[in-house]
């Protein structure tokens, strides 16, 4: 069984001169514009400081994943949800 990948498009704008020179760069190593870019833009390796915030947002998401995963949202609607958040704020 074959499984499908799916991905999505970005486009970005760029001169024509920046254009060229991806492409140029791109050519010389010897890679597509796209695998430039995303190695450029997403290297494989991460800093101390990405590791560090991906930790962070981990540890911060993680007990309110489990209190989800343990309430029944069930017989609340969008709107009462808005309607509670609205008045904490004020």
């Amino acid at each position: 069984m074959a499984v499908k990948v799916t991905a999505v498009r970005l486009s970005i704008e760029v001169s024509p001169e920046q254009h060229q020179r991806l492409k140029a760069v791109a050519a010389f190593q010897g890679k597509s514009i796209r695998d430039y870019v995303l190695e450029r833009v997403l290297p494989q390796t991460t800093t101390p400081e990405e590791t560090a915030a991906l930790t962070a947002l981990e540890a911060f998401l993680e007990p309110r994943i489990k209190a989800a995963a343990l309430e029944s949202a069930a017989g609340v609607s969008v709107m009462q949800i808005f309607e509670a958040a609205h008045q904490g704020t004020q």
